[in-house]
């Protein structure tokens, strides 16, 4: 009898540790952390958008280009020639007031742009980081950057590849 009660107990205590070690393992956060550099430099969005940029600052250049050729071209032949018309000097300047016009615009425009795609592609990418934590149940995704905002983590708990296959197929319309 006394073994009997003391294999209850020891079954109870059995049932009572297994069922506290399982509670407290389904009520823990399931937690994770992506490292912020790589998740956005591997995100498709983010190498269409800078290929879109490129182009654009690409085509900008090339029509500086075009204009610096054009005020070469026109200050060689003022410097040729021996007596200079004061219309031909105000239509130089006024041209290279343009050049220089034109190249602070494009640079201005340059940087307005490059934060516009940055804005958009960190909502997106934020976005979907929220969505796979959500379809994954993650309660914390926390994020590892240049300012230390996660100074220690177990590499077991790095989302990054997880989470780049996940925005990238999320961007490309496949899941």
């Amino acid at each position: 009898m006394m073994r009997n009660k003391i294999g209850l107990i020891t079954g109870l205590i059995s049932i009572g540790l297994i069922t506290f070690l399982l509670t407290s393992h389904i009520s823990a956060p399931r937690t994770g952390y992506v490292l912020i550099e790589e998740l956005f430099s591997k995100f498709e969005m983010k190498k269409e958008m800078e290929r879109k940029f490129n182009y654009t600052k690409n085509q900008r250049q090339k029509i500086l280009d075009s204009l610096a050729i054009q005020l070469r071209i026109f200050a060689n032949k003022l410097d040729a020639e021996e007596i200079k018309a004061k219309k031909e000097i105000e239509a130089y300047n006024y041209m290279r007031e343009e050049y220089y016009q034109k190249q602070h615009s494009f640079e201005e425009d340059n940087k307005q742009l490059s934060s516009q795609y940055d804005r958009e592609i960190l909502s997106q990418l934020n976005q979907y980081v929220k969505d796979f934590g959500k379809k994954n149940n993650y309660q914390y995704i926390f994020g590892n950057d240049a300012n230390g905002s996660l100074m220690y983590a177990l590499d077991e708990n790095n989302l990054t590849p997880e989470v780049i296959n996940y925005i990238n197929k999320r961007y490309s319309g496949k899941e």
